[in-house]
Protein backbone atom coordinates (compact mmCIF):
# COMPACT_ATOMS: atom_id res chain seq x y z
CA UNK A 1 0.00 0.00 0.00
CA UNK A 2 2.41 2.45 0.75
CA UNK A 3 5.30 1.88 -1.64
CA UNK A 4 2.31 2.49 -4.08
CA UNK A 5 1.81 5.93 -2.61
CA UNK A 6 5.44 6.54 -2.62
CA UNK A 7 5.67 5.54 -6.18
CA UNK A 8 2.47 7.93 -7.08
CA UNK A 9 4.13 10.46 -5.31
CA UNK A 10 7.26 10.20 -7.12
CA UNK A 11 6.07 10.04 -10.05
CA UNK A 12 4.03 13.36 -9.65
CA UNK A 13 6.91 14.80 -8.63
CA UNK A 14 9.13 14.00 -12.10
CA UNK A 15 6.13 14.58 -13.84
CA UNK A 16 6.60 18.34 -12.54
CA UNK A 17 10.02 18.07 -13.17
CA UNK A 18 9.67 17.56 -16.81
CA UNK A 19 6.68 20.18 -17.18
CA UNK A 20 9.45 22.65 -15.89
CA UNK A 21 11.90 21.43 -18.10
CA UNK A 22 10.33 19.67 -21.50
CA UNK A 23 13.77 19.87 -23.30
CA UNK A 24 15.53 18.34 -20.31
CA UNK A 25 16.42 14.78 -22.04
CA UNK A 26 17.19 13.43 -17.74
CA UNK A 27 14.09 14.41 -16.74
CA UNK A 28 12.78 12.75 -19.31
CA UNK A 29 14.85 9.36 -18.85
CA UNK A 30 14.15 9.84 -14.88
CA UNK A 31 10.36 9.53 -15.26
CA UNK A 32 10.95 6.80 -18.10
CA UNK A 33 12.36 4.62 -14.98
CA UNK A 34 10.02 5.30 -12.82
CA UNK A 35 6.96 4.59 -14.91
CA UNK A 36 9.27 1.37 -16.03
CA UNK A 37 9.57 0.29 -12.46
CA UNK A 38 5.56 1.11 -11.84
CA UNK A 39 5.32 -1.51 -14.77
CA UNK A 40 3.67 1.37 -17.36
CA UNK A 41 5.87 -0.05 -20.20
CA UNK A 42 3.57 2.29 -22.85
CA UNK A 43 4.08 5.57 -20.78
CA UNK A 44 7.69 4.13 -19.86
CA UNK A 45 8.47 4.06 -24.00
CA UNK A 46 7.30 7.35 -24.83
CA UNK A 47 10.02 9.27 -21.91
CA UNK A 48 12.73 6.88 -23.04
CA UNK A 49 11.98 8.09 -26.82
CA UNK A 50 11.65 11.98 -25.36
CA UNK A 51 14.84 11.32 -23.86
CA UNK A 52 16.27 10.17 -27.60
CA UNK A 53 15.30 13.22 -29.35
CA UNK A 54 17.17 15.51 -27.00
CA UNK A 55 19.88 13.32 -26.55
CA UNK A 56 20.31 10.59 -29.18
CA UNK A 57 23.39 8.97 -28.02
CA UNK A 58 21.93 7.81 -24.50
CA UNK A 59 22.73 4.06 -24.56
CA UNK A 60 21.06 3.88 -21.56
CA UNK A 61 17.37 5.32 -22.98
CA UNK A 62 18.27 2.62 -26.53
CA UNK A 63 18.61 -0.23 -23.58
CA UNK A 64 16.19 0.60 -21.64
CA UNK A 65 13.35 0.60 -24.88
CA UNK A 66 14.90 -2.38 -25.81
CA UNK A 67 14.56 -4.27 -22.86
CA UNK A 68 10.34 -2.52 -22.93
CA UNK A 69 9.67 -3.45 -26.53
CA UNK A 70 11.08 -6.80 -25.87
CA UNK A 71 8.34 -6.69 -23.02
CA UNK A 72 5.64 -5.70 -25.41
CA UNK A 73 6.57 -8.68 -28.07
CA UNK A 74 7.40 -6.08 -30.59
CA UNK A 75 11.13 -7.99 -31.53
CA UNK A 76 12.40 -5.82 -34.20
CA UNK A 77 11.54 -2.68 -32.40
CA UNK A 78 13.97 -4.39 -29.31
CA UNK A 79 16.63 -5.44 -31.35
CA UNK A 80 17.20 -2.01 -33.28
CA UNK A 81 17.31 -0.29 -29.94
CA UNK A 82 19.72 -3.55 -28.50
CA UNK A 83 22.08 -3.06 -31.70
CA UNK A 84 22.56 0.87 -31.03
CA UNK A 85 22.93 0.48 -27.38
CA UNK A 86 25.57 -1.90 -28.28
CA UNK A 87 27.15 0.28 -30.16
CA UNK A 88 26.91 3.42 -28.30
CA UNK A 89 28.71 1.55 -25.13
CA UNK A 90 31.11 0.69 -27.17
CA UNK A 91 31.97 3.94 -27.98
CA UNK A 92 31.89 4.69 -24.57
CA UNK A 93 34.88 2.17 -23.43
CA UNK A 94 31.74 0.42 -21.49
CA UNK A 95 32.91 -2.76 -21.74
CA UNK A 96 30.18 -4.49 -19.30
CA UNK A 97 27.21 -2.99 -20.96
CA UNK A 98 28.09 -3.23 -23.96
CA UNK A 99 28.75 -7.06 -23.11
CA UNK A 100 25.09 -7.64 -21.56
CA UNK A 101 23.99 -5.57 -25.06
CA UNK A 102 25.18 -8.31 -26.88
CA UNK A 103 24.12 -10.76 -24.68
CA UNK A 104 19.86 -9.68 -25.03
CA UNK A 105 20.78 -8.91 -28.89
CA UNK A 106 21.67 -12.67 -29.26
CA UNK A 107 18.65 -13.76 -27.16
CA UNK A 108 16.28 -11.41 -28.78
CA UNK A 109 17.41 -12.79 -32.26
CA UNK A 110 16.53 -16.57 -30.86
CA UNK A 111 13.29 -15.41 -28.90
CA UNK A 112 12.06 -13.35 -32.34
CA UNK A 113 13.25 -15.47 -34.48
CA UNK A 114 15.07 -13.00 -36.59
CA UNK A 115 18.09 -12.94 -38.59
CA UNK A 116 20.85 -10.19 -38.48
CA UNK A 117 20.02 -9.78 -42.30
CA UNK A 118 16.76 -9.53 -41.82
CA UNK A 119 17.32 -5.83 -39.74
CA UNK A 120 18.04 -2.40 -41.18
CA UNK A 121 20.09 -0.68 -38.91
CA UNK A 122 19.85 2.17 -40.12
CA UNK A 123 16.25 3.98 -38.34
CA UNK A 124 15.68 2.27 -34.70
CA UNK A 125 12.30 4.31 -35.46
CA UNK A 126 10.63 2.60 -37.74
Amino acid sequence: MFGKFFESKEIKQLKAQVDSMPGDPAAHFNLGAAYERAGRAEDAVREFEETLKGNPKSAEAHYNLAVLYASMNKGEKAILHILKAGNLFGNKNDQVNKVEARGLLREYYRKFNINPEDISQSDPER
